[in-house]
């Protein structure tokens, strides 16, 4: 009979063969991962491509399941929401469609990889809009147009109504 403490080893094990096969993976499509494997709780560490407020994402094993959620440097805890990566489900799925277990396997590996990188671009893509609907010194922060007085302005530009008022006085 097994102790608590072989389960447990043979879990941690089990996750860091898991997670090192998916670092594999994901080098060879040319993401740069780094891997933590050693820590108390094993994780690789993806890279984004750049230009995003976090530095990449961190994958881990959280029960059963592989999950990733966003971390700002490779070191420091991670934030946001947790996404599953089903890979088990993935698989199942192929394999019921009659296709071979290493092909099966081949298939799930690319559709991590694709996910990953639909992540990074559409987290690109969110930021983008973020920062371009962000507070406008020169919009009203309810969202309405708002057109500046000439009057109020100060000695620069032309005083436009003033000078179609004195026009029609003469």
């Amino acid at each position: 009979m097994k102790t608590f403490g072989e389960f447990i080893d043979k879990k941690g094990r089990a996750a860091k063969k898991e997670l090192g096969i998916i670092k594999k993976t994901l080098e060879k499509d040319g993401m740069t991962v780094e891997d933590f494997l050693e820590d108390e709780d094993p994780y690789i560490y993806i890279r984004s491509a750049g230009g995003l407020s976090f530095d990449g994402i961190r994958v881990y094993k959280i029960g059963n399941n592989i999950a990733y959620r966003v971390q700002k440097e490779d070191k420091t805890h991670p934030y946001g929401v947790a996404y599953p990566l089903d890979m088990e489900d993935m698989f199942n799925d192929l394999i019921s469609d009659n296709i071979g277990e290493e092909k099966a396997g081949r298939e799930v590996m690319e559709s991590i990889a694709n996910e990953i990188k639909k992540f990074f671009q559409k987290s690109a893509d969110a930021e983008k809009e973020i920062r371009a609907s962000e507070f406008d010194k020169q919009k009203d922060p309810m969202g309405r147009a708002m057109q500046r007085s000439a009057s109020v302005r100060s000695s620069t530009g032309t005083d436009y109504a003033n000078l179609i008022y004195n026009k029609a006085r003469v």
